[in-house]
């Protein structure tokens, strides 16, 4: 364990025992301090890109610089978080206690927000290509940006899709209470929609690679030459 910074993102990392020990601290652009049991965090430099501070026991986050484009905090005891900067491109908060999030920058490109209490999602960016809430309290999603190529939206108390749009790669919505599902896009490759209440399945694009659908309640056999993994209802 320890507390790993770069002042230079193209250079090897250096590892401190603690915070105080870090020599021009304003100048670090990469903070690793994971597992490192911490209840707190100092100040945030301003010149600060990148931070992982995940398996802590964090009840708070620092105001964030607008530098700061990676933000990995997952697994701590976070209830709620600062505003967001606007540069980031990048953002875990995966399994705290988070009721709500603050509104998303229109630079995010990832995020992962599973394992909350969140009972519903602000208006997604449309840089957004990957998005995982699954593990929470959803009973209806925002619309999806059509940047969109991964939906991970399991274990979740959704009934209904939104509409899915053609950058859609992959699909997770197993373990909700979804009794239909919206048109699927010819881009899909894998789709995974099992322990659910559907009864039929919307047309499969050609592409699907892997399908899992077992544990719902469909009366149409399922033939599909193309698949490449198939889980037998």
């Amino acid at each position: 364990m320890g507390i790993y910074i770069k002042y230079n993102l193209q250079e090897k990392s250096i590892k401190f025992d603690s915070f105080d020990k870090i020599h021009d601290y304003d100048k670090v652009v990469y903070i690793d301090c994971c597992s490192c049991g911490l209840i707190s965090l100092p100040k945030l430099p301003n010149s600060l890109k990148q931070l992982y501070c995940q398996h802590n026991q964090l009840s708070v986050l620092q105001e964030l610089p607008n530098s700061l484009q990676i933000l990995y905090c997952g697994f701590n005891q976070l209830s709620v978080l600062p505003e967001l900067p606007n540069s980031l491109q990048y953002f875990s908060c995966q399994h705290n206690q988070i009721s709500a999030l603050p509104e998303l920058p229109n630079s995010l490109e990832e995020l992962w927000c599973g394992g909350n209490q969140l009972s519903v999602l602000p208006e997604l960016p449309n840089s957004l290509n990957h998005l995982d809430c699954s593990n929470n309290q959803l009973s209806v999603l925002p619309e999806l940006p059509n940047s969109l190529q991964t939906l991970c939206c399991n274990y979740n108390q959704l009934s209904v899709l939104p509409i899915l749009h053609n950058s859609l790669n992959h699909l997770n919505c197993y373990d909700n209470q979804l009794s239909v599902l919206p048109e699927l896009p010819h881009t899909l490759n894998y789709l995974y929609c099992f322990n659910n209440k559907l009864t039929l399945l919307p047309e499969l694009p050609k592409g699907l690679l892997e399908l899992g659908c077992e544990n719902n309640q469909l009366i149409n056999k399922i033939k599909y030459k193309y698949l490449k993994t198939f889980i037998y209802i």
